[in-house]
């Protein structure tokens, strides 16, 4: 009959690389759900339900490991900035202890290599606790793991009369002085005291840009990855104050102007850098993630640093892409004449239309905005869309070499090779999705017949025409560039 004890007796003061713990923990939490059944009836030392139908699980018997560490380049003041981002998320420092609670075995060795890192220590003495949580999504296995060390962690422990402390520090906001006093005296809360460590870390040096790499391996979010695409953000629940003073502080570091971070989700729960900045604290990730243990990074970081290798921040390869600058989504938009790309937004709602245009002026950007019939349409100049686009690191894809369009005799040659019955520029109006009208001009070239017509459209295609398409033995070419080039050299061997 397999036992807690069974499992687990031959790790007892065992001795172990750190690059080994990663399988270590994941074939042992692989042996507890195989054997769960019996696992449960035998070595269960108590029961707690933690909400959502899910039961834990606490087992009976720990065990102990030493732990050979392996040394990462990166300086102390570095891996205290890691180490206070940890703490944000997930780890608990004080002088005596550090601790973590995960399923995760990455972001165990991530915790276990910087704290041992960040002592100067090449061995690591840790006892590992297990709880199994049982609930409707299955049986899970996560880790308690404790580090006993002398006082040299002591400086990242929040207590209470620290906290008060804050009510005199000179770089307290006014705002954020009535939420400190409130959660003073409301201090058993886990949620204020993970607020209250952010605060205390900002105000006191400890939070700099390598923080929001250790932020991101324990609390990261990985939004939409996709081709062409994707976001990230981080998981946690903050008291408005709270929030503002994040958003004010990070923009300190990352120099924004005002609102790191736009929209959230997950009943706010969830929060999304903006862009521009985006792009700078993606950079910071990634860099630190080639310097740290590849057994520490959890999978949203793994993710991350591939997303970067084919996906562009803030931008996505849909028709019309979608930038988001100072936390509204504007859409990126081909000027009808000549190269020039621009930022608009349509919108029927008055409020969000003057929160945006204010936003963007009060950053410097050359904005106008025009009521149409309750429509609002909001505008950023093509000199200020060129700005942010160089500060999303996109400009070149937008403005790079130009495309090269065949010469008047080039389109001229292959014309002369089919009987065109006649050609037309048909101008209309149309509506897009968004419900917003526009002016559309086409050339229109028939042939009256469907092989011919889609003969010619390979032709042109062939020297770099963009066709729109064939119907019923017509040739349709609507982009601009492309359309003045085939009215010129149809003018030529078809006089109208």
């Amino acid at each position: 009959m397999a036992t807690i004890q069974d499992l687990t007796k031959d790790l007892h003061s065992s001795e172990i690389r750190l690059s080994e713990l990663n399988n270590l923990l994941t074939n042992l939490s692989n042996e507890i759900i195989n054997n769960w059944d019996e696992i449960k009836h035998n070595s269960v030392k108590s029961v707690r339900n933690s909400g959502l139908g899910t039961r834990m699980h606490e087992l009976s018997e720990s065990f102990k490991l030493n732990i050979e560490l392996d040394e990462v380049n990166i300086d102390r003041d570095t891996l205290r900035q890691v180490l206070a981002g940890l703490a944000i998320s997930d780890v608990y420092l004080s002088g005596d202890i550090s601790s973590i609670s995960t399923p995760d075995p990455h972001l165990i060795s991530s915790f276990i290599s910087a704290v041992g890192n960040y002592l100067r220590e090449k061995k690591m003495t840790a006892r590992f606790y297990i709880t199994a949580a049982e609930g409707k999504r299955g049986l899970s296995v996560s880790y308690h793991v404790v580090i006993t060390n002398k006082h040299d962690l002591d400086i990242f422990r929040v207590n209470n009369i620290k906290a008060q402390d804050l009510l005199n520090n000179s770089k307290i906001p006014n705002h954020l002085i009535p939420w400190l006093r409130d959660a003073i005296n409301n201090w058993n809360s886990i949620k204020t005291k993970k607020q209250i460590r952010f605060v205390y870390y900002a105000v006191n040096g400890f939070i700099g840009r390598a923080s929001l790499f250790g932020w991101f391996v324990g609390d990261g979010i990985l939004g939409h990855v996709g081709r062409g695409s994707f976001d990230i953000g981080f998981s946690f629940v903050a008291d408005e104050p709270v929030r503002r003073f994040m958003d004010e502080f990070l923009c300190g570091l990352y120099g924004c102007s005002g609102n790191f971070f736009g929209g959230s989700s997950g009943r706010g729960s969830e929060h999304y850098v903006v862009c521009p900045v985006k792009a700078m604290v993606i950079s910071d990730i990634v860099g630190l993630a080639g310097s740290w243990p590849t057994y520490g990074l959890t999978d949203r970081v793994v993710k991350l640093v591939e997303a970067v290798r084919y996906s562009t921040p803030c931008l996505t390869y849909a028709k019309y892409p979608v930038i988001n600058v100072l936390g509204h989504d504007l859409i990126l938009r081909k000027h009808n004449m000549g190269r020039g790309w621009y930022l608009a937004k349509s919108t029927s709602d008055e409020g969000l239309a003057r929160a945006m245009v204010n936003d963007l002026r009060s950053a410097g950007f050359n904005v106008s905005v025009n009521n149409r019939g309750g429509v609002f349409e909001i505008y950023v100049s093509i000199e200020d869309t060129k700005r942010i686009l160089r500060m999303l690191g996109v400009y070149e894809k937008f403005y790079g070499e130009p495309r090269r369009l065949p010469s008047v005799d080039e389109v001229i040659n292959v014309l002369r090779r089919y009987v065109i019955k006649r050609w037309h520029v048909h101008v209309a109006r149309a509506r897009n999705g968004r419900g917003y009208e526009y002016t559309e001009s086409c050339v229109l070239i028939s042939l009256g017949d469907s092989g011919e017509a889609r003969r010619l459209r390979d032709e042109l295609v062939g020297l770099g025409i963009r066709v729109r398409k064939v119907v019923w033995g017509t040739v349709i070419i609507c982009n601009g560039e492309d359309r003045e080039l085939l009215i010129n050299a149809l003018s030529i061997v078809k006089p109208q």
